[in-house]
């Protein structure tokens, strides 16, 4: 699943969020570690440090591919 990462107005940590919540105005927003934040407190920007769970959890859903010698 394609995620965006934005930050949140509650811990300045940009969290991973789905990108089908990109899509138009929401109440609040739940990122993938389950963190929720309202609407008006989050911010659409890349910025501060990433939220280490959602890092882990994204990155659990790669692929594995093995690279070829």
């Amino acid at each position: 699943m394609p995620y965006v990462w934005w930050q949140s107005g509650y811990d300045q940590q940009c969290h991973a969020f789905s990108r089908d919540q990109a899509d138009g105005s929401r109440s609040f927003y739940e990122a993938v570690c389950e963190h929720s934040v309202p609407g008006d407190r989050v911010s659409r920007a890349q910025a501060g440090a990433l939220c280490t769970n959602c890092l882990i959890k994204v990155g659990t859903e790669l692929p594995d591919l093995r690279w070829r010698a």
